[in-house]
């Protein structure tokens, strides 16, 4: 599925493998750089161009890690905010994003799973397993994205379309995002069982 994308670059959530996340990269013939997290839910990038700088982010807020790179120029930090169905898991993602706002700085690309809603987006039925009391469903982490400036790349492009992105065999919701401070020239979900999350791919200008 990578292959077929031929993306410059890559984000991997929950790289607890990497010894896998390295021989993957080797066969797709890119850079890894691994970023071990607060917790076994590490982060990875995979990278086609040189990586002129990397830095790991393990900041003690995080319970997994905020992993920077530094391609062509352009700064890119992947992220995994913890998870929860219920309203009393909110307030710890607010406060991981509140932490990676502060660190990624302005004109940088944040990508990853905000296990999070866009405010203005619907969602369908989980399944038996995802279903919280009250069903409750988290936006704020997104949206204080967005109040940051980030635009959020797939909503930005495609106004009227789902993208819901989790689970992959039962999809019901969009968790996963490319945020930037320039929007996008595409940004689509790619559907595939690669992963129990569909893939989100854009092309940056």
């Amino acid at each position: 599925m990578l292959r077929e994308q031929g993306a410059d670059v890559v984000a991997l959530q929950e790289a607890t493998d990497r010894a896998a996340v390295e021989a993957l990269g080797a066969r797709l013939g890119m850079e890894v750089v691994y970023g071990e997290a607060n917790s076994e839910f590490a982060v990875a990038w995979l990278s086609r161009v040189p990586v002129a700088r990397a830095e790991n982010h393990r900041l003690p807020e995080l319970e997994k890690t905020l992993l920077g790179i530094e391609v062509d120029g352009r700064r890119l930090f992947a992220a995994h905010l913890s998870s929860g169905r219920t309203s009393a898991d909110e307030p710890r993602r607010v406060v991981e994003v509140e932490a990676i706002l502060g660190r990624v700085g302005y004109d940088a690309v944040l990508v990853g799973d905000f296990n999070s809603v866009h405010p203005g987006d619907e969602i369908g039925a989980p399944p038996p397993e995802e279903q919280a009391p009250g069903d409750y469903v988290s936006r704020r982490p997104v949206e204080l994205v967005l109040e940051a400036g980030f635009s959020d790349c797939f909503r930005a492009l495609n106004p009227r379309v789902r993208g819901w992105t989790y689970l992959a065999w039962q999809p019901w919701a969009r968790l996963d995002y490319i945020f930037a401070r320039r929007s996008a020239r595409s940004c689509e979900v790619v559907e595939t069982r690669a992963s129990d999350h569909f893939a989100v791919v854009a092309d940056l200008d």
